[in-house]
């Protein structure tokens, strides 16, 4: 259940940065896509500690799930779209090209200073050995990573009694 591993890996940043404000958008039936939980976490947790590492104390970090629902029959998979956005400064022009290289780093004086440039290279990996994909987009006021992984089963909507 992907909504259940956001919710944890977004409970455990907010203990980690209690000063940045952390928010969920997440569908209230569980997601189920095909992989390793552990992974799938740790590509979660990555993105989250990108986030609070590179950007001021204060700056709203987003995670959300958008479920994708291809009809039956219909070209292409079903698919959930986990989006980690924040209100920070933003990512260099320059770097957003190269950010899910091996030792990509951005610019020491806008970070605290830790991790060596593994954290992106991890997470597009981990997209990899679950066929599914990851972009970064940033623009200053809003930086997004998305995750696009494909559904085992699209979520059934929950049915209001009556």
């Amino acid at each position: 259940d992907l909504a259940g591993l956001v919710t944890d890996a977004v409970n455990d940043a907010a203990l980690a940065a209690p000063t940045h404000r952390w928010v969920t958008a997440l569908p209230d039936t569980p997601v189920w896509v095909r992989g390793d939980p552990s992974r799938l976490h740790q590509l979660v947790s990555n993105l989250l500690g990108n986030a609070r590492v590179h950007t001021p104390p204060g700056v709203t970090v987003t995670t959300g799930i958008a479920c994708h629902v291809v009809p039956e029959g219909g070209p292409g998979t079903s698919y959930a779209e986990l989006d980690v956005a924040d209100d920070g400064p933003g990512i260099d022009p320059e770097l957003v090209p190269r950010l899910f290289e091996r030792f990509a780093r951005a610019d020491t004086s806008r970070s605290n200073g830790s991790g060596i440039g593994l954290g992106l290279a991890i997470v597009s990996s981990i997209v990899k050995a679950h066929t599914a994909t990851v972009t970064a987009e940033s623009a200053d006021g809003r930086t997004v990573f998305r995750v696009r992984i494909p559904m085992i089963d699209p979520p059934v909507p929950a049915r209001t009694p009556g």
